[in-house]
């Protein structure tokens, strides 16, 4: 008889994770869906699609700034809720507008209330879940992480493509928060006591920032995340005008090669637990992040469909073992007063840089070849990375070890 991992068996994780993987799956199959329609609807200008993440990414960092407070100061059940209540009516908006612009600023929205919901999951998984098994528990998250990347692109752009609109991607995207709103609501959550607070929204964030500077290993991490948001802001929305103009490859197999990324994520989340219990987190954050500048040099260097296909699934099997060991590090290592703040501030270090780039590209996008921007890319992605070695704060992070801060077990699920 088939039995559920053991990080599943807990009651409530389980029903929190099963929420996320299908509330969240409406969102990556919308945000592809949306990404085409924005480049059908403005007559497939690529400046449009660069507005489109950049204004995607804004909304998100504000999110993220928000629910790194309110997943600290309020019952975190009631949030989670709240975002996912809040993002359907937007969602139905879009069936009724024809203007990019709108279509942006109806997905800009979405990405609010994302923000908001990231961060105060991840903390909730932090009260429910006993800390020997956090581990575990973050890396069945980042697999499903993971099989969003790969089944979210594909499905959103062979809906679209099938169906020739963005109807049926709105039905689904509702039916998925309808689902993960049973979920959340059926889970027992009592709440951590807190001590008595009264510093201001502001504050707290400051603090938040304070604590993350303290840390030296928490500070490379959240500066490699920058670098990889500022790459990604230029590269990824570049990614379909590559495929079709460069490959020759159709919108159909955009979507093909983003499944297969997710695909190697999915491994990358089952395996990274595994590598764990033999290698430090940190040891494994970097050498995940010294891979990923390389693949990408491949990748623009084969100039191949076939290549991207294979490169695709073996970088997301890279990232999703770095980003999965990221959460290791602040579910182990971080105080669990500074917790939603720093699963907000990983988010925030990704996604500010990727607006920079967002915004960059709006202007630059049909004033330069798409591989020359590419290319362009690249090589700053390794003059960024390669040298950061001789930095302290990442000396710190490569020679952490896998002690864990004690937490709060009053709350804990038990099997």
């Amino acid at each position: 008889m088939f039995k559920l991992p053991k990080v599943l068996r807990y009651q409530n994780f389980r029903k929190l994770y099963i929420a996320g993987l299908t509330s969240e799956l409406g969102s990556f199959v919308s945000e592809t869906a949306l990404m085409l329609l924005v480049f059908e609807l403005s007559s497939n200008n690529k400046a449009y699609l660069g507005a489109a993440r950049a204004v995607f990414l804004l909304f998100l960092t504000i999110g993220n700034l928000i629910g790194g407070v309110i997943g600290e100061k309020y019952n975190r059940k009631k949030v989670l809720l709240f975002t996912n209540y809040i993002r359907i009516p937007i969602i139905f908006t879009i069936l009724f507008v024809e203007s990019p612009e709108v279509v942006i600023l109806c997905d800009g929205l979405i990405a609010l209330f994302t923000g908001m919901y990231n961060p105060t999951r991840q903390a909730m998984v932090n009260d429910i879940v006993p800390q020997k098994d956090m581990n575990k528990a973050n890396a069945l998250f980042g697999s499903a992480f993971a099989v969003l990347h790969m089944i979210g692109p594909f499905l959103g752009a062979t809906m679209f493509t099938a169906f020739g609109g963005i109807k049926e991607v709105v039905a689904l995207d509702f039916l998925t928060y309808i689902v993960g709103i049973f979920f959340i609501m059926s889970l027992t959550y009592n709440p951590p006591k807190h001590e008595e607070d009264s510093e201001k929204f502001i504050s707290e964030i400051k603090n938040g920032i304070k604590y993350a500077k303290t840390q030296k290993p928490l500070s490379a991490i959240l500066s490699n995340v920058v670098i990889e948001g500022l790459v990604l802001g230029f590269m990824f929305p570049l990614i379909l005008p590559y495929m079709t103009e460069v490959l020759g490859a159709t919108k159909q197999d955009y979507g093909i090669g983003l499944a297969l990324f997710g695909l190697g994520g999915l491994f990358g989340g089952w395996a990274s637990s595994t590598i764990l219990k033999d290698h430090s987190v940190g040891k494994i954050i970097i050498t995940a992040l010294y891979i990923e500048p390389i693949l990408m040099a491949v990748w623009l260097l084969s100039a191949s469909y076939f290549a991207t296909l294979i490169i695709f699934f073996i970088w997301g099997l890279v990232v999703f073992i770095r980003i999965t060991n990221q959460l290791n590090y602040v579910s182990n290592k971080v105080e669990t007063k500074y917790l939603a703040r720093s699963f907000a501030l990983l988010d925030l270090g990704f996604v500010v840089p990727n607006i920079l780039g967002g915004i960059i590209l709006t202007f630059i996008g049909n004033s330069f070849k798409t591989e020359e921007i590419l290319y362009i890319v690249c090589i700053a992605f390794c003059i960024l990375i390669f040298p950061r070695m001789l930095f302290s704060d990442m000396k710190a992070l490569f020679n952490i070890n896998n002690e864990t801060v004690e937490r709060d077990t009053s709350i804990q699920d038990s099997i």
